[in-house]
């Protein structure tokens, strides 16, 4: 009986829906690799960056939510073909689907303002992959944007995953020039003049410094406490840069400082 029902002509058919099924399959995973080709080639050879003007992070992270929705298309239109491979009604499956798609739709309205959210934080170019960010009490590198989510990774290499509908309010640290800020606390005894020469020492060796886009420069006397006076000098650096530059200034100074003998601002109480 079962001889009878395997044929050479049944054999035919299951090869031919198999070569069907694979060839479809791999039809999908070569043109998904293609399109993602040309749309890295698209934004970074030349064609996005100069000619629509997107800046290098913003076209990664459009490049990669283009290449998500690219393969979850491809792998949608690829089961689609295979389904249709054994006579299965694709447009009922479909449109049942979309009928499916709409009830869930009502008890998933955080998954709905997740996507919402994502799209006008592409679109209004709020972050980027590589940004330093800081949203509610969470702050770290950008490492993945999507229409969701966003994965941040903080300073200690912990990775954040953020749905986007939670996320209300954003600082970005790395889309322009950061101030530097460093106080000097000088003492009442110091000669001011000596010490103003002395910080535009400082100040003079620190331009060469290549994370500053800008000073440093002399603000003067921004405090005056009992036992001392608060001298301020001020910096623009490049994004994410300011520590190093106060960490280099802060140096240079007490170098000098402890050079030239300038005195140091003494606790109230050690003074008789």
């Amino acid at each position: 009986m079962l001889t009878e029902i395997i044929t050479s002509d049944l054999w035919l058919i299951v090869a031919g829906k198999t070569a069907r099924i694979l060839l479809i399959i791999a039809a999908a995973v070569v043109i998904q690799r293609l399109v993602g080709v040309v749309i890295d080639r698209f934004f970074f050879a030349g064609g996005g960056i100069k000619t629509l003007h997107f800046e290098e992070k913003r076209a990664q992270t459009l490049t990669e939510l283009l290449k998500t929705l690219i393969k979850y298309s491809a792998y949608f239109i690829a089961s689609v073909a295979v389904l249709a491979e054994f006579h299965i009604d694709t447009t009922s499956l479909i449109a049942g689907a979309g009928v499916i798609g709409i009830a869930l739709g009502v008890g998933a309205q955080n998954l709905i303002k997740d996507f919402i959210t994502g799209f006008f934080i592409v679109l209004e170019d709020q972050y980027a992959m590589g940004d330093y960010i800081m949203t509610d009490n969470l702050a770290g590198k950008v490492e993945e944007v999507g229409f969701r989510v966003t994965k941040l990774r903080d300073v200690n290499g912990v990775l954040h995953i953020i749905p986007n509908g939670g996320i209300s309010r954003v600082s970005n640290h790395t889309r322009a020039p950061l101030q530097a800020i460093v106080n000097i606390p000088v003492a009442h005894e110091a000669d001011i003049d000596q010490v103003l020469n002395l910080l535009e020492q400082a100040c003079d060796t620190a331009k060469e410094m290549a994370e500053i886009v800008e000073g440093p420069k002399i603000i003067g006397i921004v405090d005056y406490q009992a036992s001392h006076v608060v001298m301020r000098l001020v910096a623009k650096t490049v994004p994410l840069e300011q520590l190093k530059v106060e960490t280099a200034l802060r140096y240079s100074i007490k170098q000098l400082f402890t050079e030239h003998k300038i005195p140091q601002p003494q606790p109230l109480v050690n003074r008789a």
